[in-house]
């Protein structure tokens, strides 16, 4: 009985390394085996680490979900530079997970030469301030005892095997590729059964109760730095150090946000963050390494794509999954800007041109806010009742903090 039990722990922990559901082990990929890996929750730091060291790449993405989902390492852009590109980022995570992603690229001796980082007005808002001295930066994981215990030698490795085993000729299956991207082909059937509109108005509402529990304001009230700027500062000055080329990426979020800002109360404070932003790119330059800002947040065709009507569950959009997060063919357009230099969506933002840029960009919202449309009667259903209270309250408690 000891034997059996022996010989079946060691098979299951055989047949789990095999399957390499997390690509922790490097197990070669076969067709309609294992070579599409589900997305999973659990070891992401690990799984991404280990993927990313096999694979040395020599151009970076990181940032949170909207990165994740929307920006492709394979993108033809990246080759065009003779880069070979790896998706690090993770949904979620504040940038002080990207710093400490590039410190274990560079202690492997695998320093990129190129990055692109997305940052997200709605990580800064609120402002907690950062811990002074900053934390150390934490070795990289490994795959140590709890690791296999939990992997190899677990049902829970068990389950995730035949879970891969299963998705192998789905249709849409949740899946991280190789290099790290996530293509969201699970939400197809979540639009075909609920629409878009579903998925609009549920993040909205989600998006609505998460500003207002944090306070209107990206810096501190003592004046010291916060978190995330502490963060981004310490992200763009190890990155010039290294060498490395650095496109800093405000994303693109969909007119619907920018509106929500608006009745919010928060237009100005995304104006003066993206301002922000670029003094801390401007602040941490050195010599003639090249840190750049370029924003797809501003309203355009892209970021404007109509919303379809509830009940419309035929009607798929180009760009968006919903407001915040776009779709690998906006994605596709940014890389287009950033790599191939291809002129129309977004923009560089400079020194000499930010002022006039963030005047432009925040009349163009205004006007949208100010002409009839069945978005803006959308964004009107979002505050009911006391929203005028609730969008006077926000906007006065941020021009106190900004007084």
């Amino acid at each position: 009985m000891f034997a059996t039990l022996l010989a079946t722990v060691a098979l299951c922990g055989a047949f789990n390394v095999v399957i390499d559901p997390l690509g922790i082990f490097g197990t070669p990929r076969i067709s309609g085996l294992n070579a599409t890996k589900p997305y999973l929750d659990h070891h992401r730091d690990l799984a991404r680490w280990q993927a990313a060291r096999r694979l040395c790449p020599t151009a970076g993405i990181f940032g949170n979900s909207r990165a994740e989902i929307g920006f492709d390492p394979e993108h033809p852009g990246f080759a065009a530079h003779d880069l070979v590109a790896y998706n690090h980022a993770i949904p979620g995570t504040p940038i002080s997970i990207a710093l400490r992603q590039l410190h274990w690229l560079d202690d492997a001796g695998c320093r990129p030469k190129l990055l692109i980082v997305g940052v997200d007005f709605f990580d800064f808002l609120g402002a907690p301030p950062a811990r002074v001295p900053p934390p150390a930066i934490p070795p990289a994981p490994r795959i140590d005892g709890s690791v296999l215990a939990e992997t190899v030698f677990s049902v829970t490795g068990l389950r995730d095997s035949l879970n891969t085993i299963a998705i192998q000729h789905a249709s849409h299956p949740a899946s991280l590729s190789p290099r790290g991207f996530n293509p969201l082909l699970n939400y197809i059937p979540e639009v075909a059964q609920s629409g878009h509109y579903a998925l609009f108005r549920q993040r909205a509402l989600e998006n609505l109760k998460n500003w207002t529990r944090k306070a209107p304001r990206i810096h501190p009230d003592d004046g010291s730095q916060s978190v995330e700027y502490a963060g981004l500062n310490a992200f763009l000055h190890d990155a010039a150090t290294m060498g490395t080329t650095v496109h800093v990426v405000i994303y693109p979020y969909h007119a619907q946000i920018r509106l929500m800002m608006e009745r919010a109360g928060l237009g100005r404070l995304f104006a003066e963050w993206k301002a922000s932003v670029l003094a801390a790119a401007e602040h941490t330059r050195t010599g003639n390494v090249a840190i750049k800002v370029w924003d797809f947040s501003g309203v355009s065709a892209e970021t404007t794509e109509p919303i379809p009507a509830p009940g419309d569950r035929q009607t798929h959009l180009t760009y968006y999954w919903e407001a915040g997060h776009f779709k690998k063919a906006l994605g596709d357009r940014i890389l287009d800007r950033i790599l191939l230099d291809r002129p129309g969506f977004g923009q560089l933002v400079t020194d000499a041109s930010v002022d006039e840029w963030l005047i432009e960009d925040r009349r163009f919202v205004t006007d949208l806010a100010s002409r009839p449309s069945g978005l803006i009667q959308e964004v009107d259903s979002l505050f009911p009742g006391a929203s005028h209270q609730q969008s006077t309250s926000i906007s006065q408690r941020r021009d106190r903090n900004q007084s």
